[in-house]
């Protein structure tokens, strides 16, 4: 094998990575050029009317072209789409790179940069479409030998072979000169291969029914999102929109207009700090209980374990009497000195379960790693931090994930905690709040529904991406936590 070609389409696959870096974020700021662009309906009197929207015929004007409506979502929808596409291809080569050896090149690595370089140019990114063209020919070379005249040369010999096969009649076996052993055998084999064979389609065809029970949901609520209210609320509604009816302003009248914007917002901050205060109890509280002899330490922890047979909702009343004027003075405060986040984040910077879940990765590791390093001096914060935690860091880093999304979806104890500042507690709803308290109803009584269901997919999208990105870092952590080694 040579390894100058290896290293070469190695080479040349890098700097193919930067282009698509360069398309994707011209992409990126493409969609947000043009979604700043779009136009609401004006606000009278303090409200807007949502009605109009679906009537609305603006003029965009944008490098010197003038853009209808149709155009401007034909493009917005062409924008991501392009974005969608691209950006997991990216992250797809730059982990094959990474982890491919010499050995793993064959035709099909050669024959996918070809299918990768017709989505490049399909997606306007015409320099890495070139770029994995020329890729094909090396890796061809490396794999066949061929030049890029031989590669050419050689093609029609190839489909004129590969069809000649297809169509060749086979001839029709003759059982007749066989024993009746062998005929006997020959027979099993065809039954065992046809049982082979249903059983294999009746399982895809199951797995086909549930996995579309379970994505038609997902697609009509980002189908009616993008509608606009006529659509939304028709008798026999349509299964499908072409890019030109992508209403992408319904998306800008949630975040801008109804202000879901700020409320995603309060989500993060509200998230990222329970989540690092959660990692950091987690850790701690499950290092000790593994590892730290102390007395009463299984007491102790049996007493945590049985406080996860208590419902959630039993603990409210406690924790608001603690956050609130009678408490801490967090929230509940006349003089408007409310900390809101605070009182969000505070009660649930720490879990009994996560705990529980990393104490069963801890207890994984060899208890004479942790006497070795004991004996060589080691203290149990620098054990922990540097044995322990990258050791269990699949779990960790499956902890984060789920408390996130919990923190995303908390719906309860925000509420109550919002609640109680009337007009001003608004202002610090989570998006999981505001999707239930605000009024997509106008003046006239319709319900927006389009725009509700846009919201419900900011709600929603979100988190999908986010499991499918790391579903294996998931499974992984929950894998490791179930067992004792």
């Amino acid at each position: 094998m040579d390894k100058k070609l290896f290293k070469k389409s190695n080479k040349i696959e890098k700097i193919t990575f930067i282009f698509d870096f360069i398309a994707i974020a011209i992409y990126i700021s493409l969609f947000l050029i043009l979604f700043g662009m779009l136009e609401l309906p004006e606000i009278v009197d303090g409200s807007m009317n949502l009605d109009i929207l679906q009537f609305m015929e603006p003029t965009y004007y944008f490098l010197n072209a003038t853009l209808d409506k149709l155009e401007m979502n034909t493009i917005i929808s062409l924008v991501i789409l392009f974005t969608l596409v691209s950006l997991p291809l990216l992250l797809i080569n730059i982990k094959k790179v990474r982890t491919r050896t010499i050995y793993e090149i064959d035709s099909y690595t050669a024959s996918s940069k070809f299918v990768q370089a017709v989505i490049n140019l399909l997606s306007l990114n015409v320099v890495s479409a070139g770029l994995r063209i020329y890729n094909m020919f090396v890796l061809v070379k490396f794999v066949k030998g061929y030049s890029a005249k031989e590669f050419f040369k050689s093609i029609f010999p190839a489909v004129k072979a590969y069809f000649k096969k297809i169509f060749k009649k086979k001839k029709v076996e003759d059982l007749g000169d066989l024993d009746e052993y062998s005929v006997s055998i020959k027979q099993s084999i065809r039954r065992q291969n046809t049982s082979f064979i249903i059983r294999i389609l009746f399982t895809y065809l199951f797995l086909i029914t549930v996995a579309i029970v379970i994505i038609v949901p997902f697609y009509w609520m980002v189908l009616t999102s993008l509608k606009d209210f006529s659509g939304a609320t028709l008798a026999n509604p349509k299964l499908y929109i072409s890019i030109s009816q992508m209403n992408w302003v319904n998306y800008k009248v949630v975040l801008t207009a109804l202000e879901f914007g700020l409320y995603i917002k309060n989500t993060v901050i509200v998230a990222l700090f329970s989540t690092g205060g959660t990692i950091i109890t987690t850790v701690l509280a499950a290092y000790a209980f593994a590892r730290i002899e102390f007395k009463g330490r299984e007491v102790l922890f049996s007493i945590l374990i049985m406080t996860m047979m208590i419902p959630g909702e039993l603990y409210i009343i406690t924790n608001f009497i603690t956050v609130s004027k009678n408490g801490f003075g967090w929230v509940g405060m006349a003089t408007g000195e409310n900390n809101y986040f605070i009182a969000m984040i505070i009660p649930f910077v720490t879990s009994i379960s996560y705990i529980f879940f990393l104490r069963q990765s801890f207890k994984q590791i060899p208890e004479s790693l942790y006497k070795a390093a004991r004996v060589d001096g080691c203290s149990d914060f620098k054990f922990l931090t540097r044995v322990m935690v990258p050791i269990a860091s699949p779990t960790i880093f499956t902890i984060t994930i789920l408390n996130v999304f919990s923190s995303w979806n908390a719906y309860i104890w925000p509420r109550i905690i919002t609640g109680v500042g009337g007009q001003e507690g608004q202002k610090y709803w989570l998006i999981s709040n505001a999707l239930r308290d605000t009024a997509f109803v106008q003046d006239n009584g319709r319900v927006m529904y389009n725009l509700q269901i846009a919201a419900s997919a900011l709600v929603t999208v979100p988190l999908l991406v986010v499991f499918f990105l790391f579903r294996k870092y998931i499974m992984n952590g929950i894998g490791r936590s179930g067992t004792k080694g």
